[in-house]
């Protein structure tokens, strides 16, 4: 090969590797891109699909409050207002009645209807707790407290109030919220105190503290039967878009720590 000729195969060689080179970068340009867009594309799918969800969530926790209030109204204002009557019949009867033996017996019907009254009444509290709306979320669990607080689990509500004032449609979630985490305390943690701490100084700060067995988070996570309870506290949680720590371990209780409408 020629001296002449060097030049120009040095340059077509350099020109051919610059190529190369352009068409590979190219290539693994073109492939980090498509990663990069399938996995927004998975996230923005993840992000419906998650929004979806918690409209669903929201519609059918809505959809059981509704109910709720409507057979609470009824077992109130029917069945309540039913018993009542027979109730006032059987007064009557009782102060007519002939002989001992009948007026005992009509006793222990209104005994009957007593206990029916008072546990109708209990329901219907459950199912919509009237002082929530007549005095807002505090006085609602400092008197769900005191129901359920036993000489074997004491359940004792602590109020710090702020300047933060919680909105009216979300009293009744949080009250939910409260509500659902107790009860598994006192079914499950075999507690003899349950300490709940509800402060409002920037949002809404809820502590519940249980002295109980614990349990370990991931493994009942895991468990398809012992989960439910803590699925359903998770999208209470969600749902109020709100953020929460589970903090437990065996033989040395359970804390929840959760914020609520909080800039923190």
């Amino acid at each position: 090969m020629s001296e002449a000729n060097r030049p120009d195969l040095l340059l077509v060689f350099s020109f051919g590797t610059a190529v190369m080179l352009f068409m590979a970068g190219s290539i693994i340009f073109f492939i980090i891109y498509y990663q990069k867009r399938m996995l927004q594309n998975k996230m923005e799918q993840q992000a419906k699909e998650s929004e979806y969800q918690k409209k669903l969530l929201k519609v059918t926790i809505e959809s059981q409050e509704v109910e709720r209030k409507r057979i609470a109204s009824e077992l109130h204002d029917g069945v309540g207002a039913m018993l009542s009557a027979a109730k006032l019949n059987l007064n009557f009867l009782k102060s007519s009645a002939i002989g001992n033996e009948a007026s005992a017996s009509i006793t222990e019907m209104k005994a009957i209807i007593d206990e029916t009254i008072d546990t109708v009444r209990r329901i219907s509290k459950d199912l919509l707790p009237a002082s929530l709306e007549k005095f807002g979320l505090t006085e609602a669990v400092k008197e769900f407290c005191e129901k359920v607080s036993t000489p074997a689990t004491k359940v004792i509500f602590e109020s710090r109030p702020g300047e933060y004032e919680l909105p009216a449609d979300d009293q009744l979630p949080v009250f939910r919220l409260i509500q659902e985490i107790v009860n598994n305390a006192l079914k499950h943690a075999n507690a003899q105190e349950i300490m709940i701490t509800l402060a409002t100084e920037n949002g809404v700060q809820l502590q519940i503290a249980d002295n109980g067995t614990g349990f370990d988070v991931a493994q009942t996570k895991a468990d398809i039967n012992k989960g439910v309870g803590l699925y359903n506290i998770e999208n209470r949680v969600d749902m109020l878009e709100g953020q929460m720590e589970l903090v437990s371990k065996a033989g040395e209780g359970t804390k929840y720590y959760i914020n609520i409408h909080s800039d923190g």
